[in-house]
């Protein structure tokens, strides 16, 4: 009988423990899941930025080529098809690095999904993705920087999140993608800077030759100026013919354009701010510590907000 009963006392802590020890492990499951849902977010977030970021480099590259079609014909000199070979080239590996962030954009989705359910499937197409964009990344021109160099054999690291279930293997993997791609962000950042900043100076140089020839209105870039004074311009319809008012009116143009690439190599900074901190938080999911998103998350909306705002520009400058 004694020994029945002690028999029946270790069944009983046996299916007790049995049942806690299952209970801890869905815990912890769920946070996992929760905080690689949080983490996933935080992804796509940067990932955003950052095709758009690349995006505004496509469009200074537009404009660059636009101003020099220009200016090389106002000056009589050789703009010749090489030479805009090299800036197509230009956006097309620029093109190409917004694919990639995009890309990745779409694995953190279906990395997302596993936290809610079996999203196999969605992993797999995304890392296929990915790895086609990983493969041949193009030199981007006034960069010394090989992309093959850095990402080397990426692209069949990625395969394997083709057989993937595992939101934490998913994100060990999505973590060296990151650092690999943040490598050969940061060799590049000064010559994504440089690209604003040329396309401010190629601007700045045709506007200065249309004022002086007094062939454009000037005056629309001081509207802010006359509206905050509740003012009408005497000769809004006539090009100004003040010699002292069009060398004001070319030093704001100019400082409109050194503004934008201002912004524009701000919102570089920041991104590359919110990639580490992206990376730190990773490596922390890894860990099972907790994520500290809050500092990345606000570099990420300084970069977009940086972004914005030379959209804001363009389109006033187009309204003109």
């Amino acid at each position: 009988m004694n020994n029945s009963l002690r028999l029946v006392k270790y069944r009983i802590r046996f299916v007790f423990f049995a049942c806690l020890f299952l209970a801890l492990f869905s815990l912890n499951g769920c946070e996992d899941q929760k905080t690689g849902n949080e983490l996933s977010t935080a992804g796509i977030a940067a990932g955003t930025t950052l095709g758009n970021y690349y995006d505004s480099l496509i469009q200074d590259t537009v404009d660059i080529w636009e101003m020099e079609a220009f200016s090389s014909s106002t000056r009589e000199a050789s703009f010749n098809e090489d030479q805009q070979k090299v800036l197509q080239s230009q956006i097309e590996a620029l093109q190409h690095r917004a694919r990639l962030a995009r890309r990745l954009i779409s694995v953190y989705n279906a990395l997302k999904q596993l936290s809610s359910y079996d999203a196999s499937g969605e992993v797999k197409g995304a890392a296929e993705k990915l790895a086609q964009e990983v493969q041949g990344i193009p030199v981007l021109h006034n960069s010394n920087v090989v992309p093959s160099s850095i990402i080397g054999s990426l692209s069949s690291d990625i395969a394997a999140w083709q057989q993937s279930k595992n939101i934490k293997k998913g994100s060990k993997l999505i973590l060296d993608t990151l650092k690999k791609l943040k490598d050969l962000y940061d060799r590049e950042i000064q010559a994504y800077k440089s690209i604003a900043l040329e396309r401010g100076n190629k601007v700045s140089n045709v506007v200065e030759y249309l004022l002086n020839k007094k062939l454009v209105l000037g005056l629309p870039l001081l509207q802010k100026v006359s509206e905050s004074l509740g003012l009408l311009w005497a000769t809004e319809k006539k090009p100004i013919e003040d010699e002292q008012t069009i060398k004001a009116i070319i030093e704001v143009a100019k400082v409109r354009s050194q503004r934008m690439a201002f912004l524009s190599s701000d919102a570089a900074d920041s991104i590359a701010n919110s990639l580490s901190l992206l990376i730190d938080n990773h490596q922390e999911f890894l860990k099972k510590k907790g994520l500290t998103l809050n500092e990345m998350l606000a570099a990420v909306q300084k970069a977009q907000s940086y972004i914005d705002e030379i959209s804001m520009l363009r389109q006033e400058s187009n309204k003109k």
